[in-house]
């Protein structure tokens, strides 16, 4: 049987990550997943025992900073621990996305598309505008620019301001010529693609480190200059058919879906939604209506 790792990068909202692990469970996947260390409200113990056919695998916890280096490290750390064993995909995604589709449907299509690496890639081109600044230059704070402390918080980010200018008077470039490629970091790859990356393991701990949302970088410029490059499902410009993912950038960055659209959820080609969210009773219902839609409760 081939069988799939689903791979989680969890950080709050128990619930929506109860559900997904729920709608996971299946004989043919199994659940490796990272809890942000930081989090105290999510119980490990009670989420192995919801699940029946699925064996769940916890790895080390780290403190993931937003914009830091520790998300490749968090990517990283799964994918080891993944392919101890070895699995038809590696689906990398969040504690606050959901499938859309019937494990039966989900598993048609990868065996349809058995091969095929499912990576992001945003214009097909090599980046030449200010996205490039994030790895070009030492982002020295990116630990604390999101401190819940607001004045530590407004400290941080002035600092880290004021060290790219000086970077930029300087004219630093740490990459010199070297070509890079942006996308989504969210990713199904097979396992040959998945034992490639791990071997680019320590050359992009190294030069990553001190950047700035590289997560977004990494996998895209590594697979660009690999055999997978020629194996991408899609290579139509931007599409996120590419990863098989419903992210709406159009009304937010990105969006934060609610029952609204649970219609036109649920009509959409694509295999899981990204982002959704408990604030609210509008935006916890959806979570509900895809839970019972795909369960047929």
């Amino acid at each position: 049987m081939k069988k799939h790792a689903y791979l989680i990068m969890a950080h709050n909202e128990p619930y929506i990550l109860e559900k997904l692990i729920l709608l996971l469970d299946d004989k043919r996947n199994d659940i490796y997943i990272h809890i942000d260390k930081k989090n105290k409200s999510i119980n490990l113990d009670h989420l192995k025992t919801i699940v029946k056919y699925s064996n769940i695998y916890y790895t080390k916890r780290l403190d993931i900073r937003w914009g830091s280096y520790k998300q490749i490290k968090c990517e990283y750390l799964l994918l080891e621990e993944a392919t101890k064993l070895q699995y038809q995909y590696y689906h990398f995604i969040s504690g606050v996305d959901l499938p859309i589709k019937s494990q039966d449907d989900i598993h048609n299509f990868f065996d349809k598309n058995a091969g095929k690496e499912f990576i992001h890639y945003f214009k097909h081109q090599y980046i030449h505008d200010h996205r490039l600044e994030r790895v070009k230059y030492y982002h020295l704070f990116t630990n604390n620019l999101r401190s819940s402390n607001k004045y530590l918080k407004k400290i941080y980010q002035k600092l880290h301001s004021i060290t790219l200018k000086i970077q930029k008077v300087f004219k630093v470039n740490r990459i010199k010529n070297k070509q890079f490629m942006y996308g989504a970091n969210w990713f199904s790859i097979t396992d040959s693609c998945a034992r490639y990356v791990l071997t680019k393991k320590e050359d992009v701990l190294s030069n990553y480190k001190y950047t700035f949302c590289a997560d977004e970088f990494f996998l895209q410029t590594i697979i660009k200059y690999s055999k997978f490059y020629d194996n991408l499902y899609t290579n139509i410009d931007d599409d996120y058919h590419q990863i098989m993912r419903l992210i709406d950038w159009d009304r937010g960055s990105p969006y934060t879906f609610n029952k609204n659209d649970f219609n036109d959820i649920m009509k959409s080609d694509m295999l899981f939604v990204r982002k959704l969210s408990t604030n609210d009773k509008k935006h916890k219902d959806l979570i509900d209506l895809i839970y019972n839609n795909i369960k047929g409760d």
